[in-house]
C-alpha cells in the first residue's frame, strides 16, 4: 500500500513536471492587435492651440492651419488634429477656407482628412459670388488645390443650393465635378447667406 501511494505522489510530481516544461517550452505571444496599437499609437508630441503657415517656392504663404490641437504619431507620421482651419491662399485667386470637427494628416502634409461638420468657403472674387459646400468628409491634396469626397454635399451659392453625393472641387481650375444623385434649387430671389 506504501508502495502504491509513493508511486501515485511520484506519477502526479512528473505530470506536474511535464506540464511546467510544456508551459515553459511555449513561444511569449505577441500582444493582441488592440494591446499592439495602444502601445505603437502612443505620441511623440501634442500641441495646443497652434497655427502653421507653408509657404509657396516664392517666400508668399500658401496653405495656413489652425487648431485647437494637433497630435502626432511616431508609428506612421500621422498627426490627428482636432476643430481645424485650414485657408489656403493663392496670389489672383479668392481664399478658400475650410474647417471641420477632426483631420488625420499624412506625413508632410500631402493629404489631410477631414471629418465631421466639413465646411468649405470659397470667398467671392472676380464675379464670382461667395460659395459654402458642407459634407461630412473630405479629403484635401493641398499641393494639387484638390478637393473630394464621396460622401453627400451641400454647396450653397447666391441664388442656388445644390445637393449631391461625391464631389471633386480643383481650385487651380475654379472646376467642380459633382459625381451622382445631383440636385439643383435654383432660386433668383433667394438673398445671399
Amino acid at each position: 500500500m506504501t508502495s502504491r501511494l509513493l508511486f501515485g505522489v511520484l506519477l502526479v510530481i512528473l505530470v506536474l513536471l511535464a506540464a511546467l516544461s510544456l508551459w515553459l517550452n511555449q513561444p511569449a505571444r505577441a500582444p493582441s492587435p488592440t494591446q499592439d496599437n495602444g502601445l505603437r499609437r502612443t505620441p511623440d508630441y501634442v500641441v495646443e492651440n497652434f497655427s502653421a503657415i507653408r509657404m509657396g517656392s516664392e517666400g508668399i504663404a500658401r496653405h495656413t492651419l489652425i487648431a485647437k490641437r494637433m497630435t502626432h504619431y511616431p508609428d506612421d507620421d500621422t498627426t490627428d488634429v482636432e476643430n481645424p482651419h485650414f485657408i489656403d491662399t493663392e496670389s489672383g485667386k479668392p481664399p478658400v477656407q475650410v474647417t471641420a470637427d477632426q483631420a488625420k494628416m499624412s506625413a508632410n502634409g500631402e493629404d489631410i482628412y477631414l471629418t465631421g461638420n466639413v465646411t468649405v468657403l470659397r470667398n467671392a472674387g472676380k464675379g464670382r459670388a461667395e460659395t459654402t459646400m458642407k459634407t461630412s468628409l473630405l479629403h484635401l491634396i493641398p499641393d494639387d488645390d484638390i478637393a473630394k469626397t464621396d460622401k453627400p454635399v451641400v454647396i450653397t451659392e447666391t441664388n442656388a443650393i445644390i445637393k449631391a453625393v461625391g464631389m471633386e472641387m480643383n481650385n487651380r481650375t475654379n472646376v467642380t465635378r459633382l459625381l451622382s444623385q445631383v440636385k439643383v434649387v435654383h432660386d433668383k430671389t433667394r438673398k445671399p447667406l
